[in-house]
């Protein structure tokens, strides 16, 4: 099952939001990989969609 995990503006209106806290290297893996994607102007830039993408695949991955 493929779901978009960032959606444009407005399309997360069923998504459900969940409090997580990170070992700090992992944060600090995420706030490098932000800045990455702006300094390469690619989308999904924020945190909570770095996030969901990675939630997403790992799930997948279960699936196989």
């Amino acid at each position: 099952m493929s779901l978009n995990p960032s959606p444009p503006r407005g399309g997360k209106g069923d998504f459900r939001k969940i409090s997580i806290t990170l070992p700090p290297e992992a944060y600090a893996r995420l706030v490098r990989e932000s800045a990455r994607r702006r300094i390469a102007g690619e989308p999904n830039q924020l945190l909570s969609a770095l996030v969901r993408e990675a939630v997403n695949e790992y799930l997948e991955r279960l699936e196989k």
